[in-house]
């Protein structure tokens, strides 16, 4: 595989108005979307796909965080250029980032996206070497101070509301797309209406299918928010959210 196909990807894109909450700015859900379809379309071009993948191996990969730097955030029509890099593995976690470009070659957002190799049917974890030996990426070690530390949260959050998963919410695997939880997350963000973001983490920790129903825990203190999501199965997410 070439150097420049498997270094990096970029993709360019115009913000659609469906994109922009009501200060014009991308939502924090719309962020993660432009993650998810950037890497979406580099494994394709990899022929490493979710479906080809699958076929392939039987295995698929798990997204266990997201994490998202924010300088400033996209208005409506701005042109801006997503580029995106396999960054190494720490353990069996695999690091790609993503970083978003204005016209000017400014640094909008600095996103990290953090996977999981496993068995499709039995959801067991496996070995990286099993996708290592694809020679796909040269397989390298993360930078340090790149590791993700999860956002654990604290017992004592106060309830703040309750969602169902819908249907709506559902990707083509029939659970509930990552971006949505950032949505989730912006909608449950107590005393927050208005003041501006500058980082998001979310750690993955249990799927939500249809039928299940979500219970939001959250609480801000100063400059920083703590959200957790619980369905029937204990833990759903755990999201931690900074402040300008």
């Amino acid at each position: 595989m070439r150097e420049d196909l498997t270094a990096e990807y970029v993709r360019r894109l115009t913000v659609p108005v469906y994109d922009v909450g009501p200060d014009n700015r991308m939502k924090l859900g719309a962020v993660l979307r432009h993650v998810h379809e950037t890497s979406e379309q580099h494994v394709d071009l990899l022929h490493i796909g979710y479906e080809e993948f699958l076929e392939k191996t039987g295995l698929v990969f798990f997204l266990v965080c997201n994490r998202v730097k924010i300088f400033r955030l996209p208005s409506h029509r701005e042109k801006i250029e997503v580029r995106t890099h396999p960054r190494g593995r720490g353990g069996v976690r695999f690091y790609r980032d993503f970083k978003f470009y204005d016209e000017s070659g400014a640094l909008l957002i600095d996103a990290m996206q953090v996977t999981v190799l496993a068995d499709a049917a039995t959801h067991q974890l496996r070995r990286p070497q099993a996708f290592i030996d694809l020679h796909v990426f040269r397989d390298v070690p993360v930078d340090p101070e790149e590791k993700m530390v999860r956002a654990i949260t604290p017992d004592d959050l106060p309830l703040v509301g309750e969602r169902p998963v819908y249907r709506s919410d559902l990707d083509s695997n029939g659970h509930m797309n990552n971006a949505v939880y950032a949505d989730i997350v912006d909608d449950f963000l107590p005393d927050a209406a208005g003041d501006a973001v500058s980082g998001l983490q979310i750690d993955y920790l249990g799927e939500m299918s249809p039928g299940d129903r979500l219970r939001l825990f959250a609480r801000r203190q100063g400059g920083e928010a703590l959200v957790r999501g619980e369905n029937s199965a204990g833990l759903s997410f755990e999201a931690r959210i900074l402040f300008k």
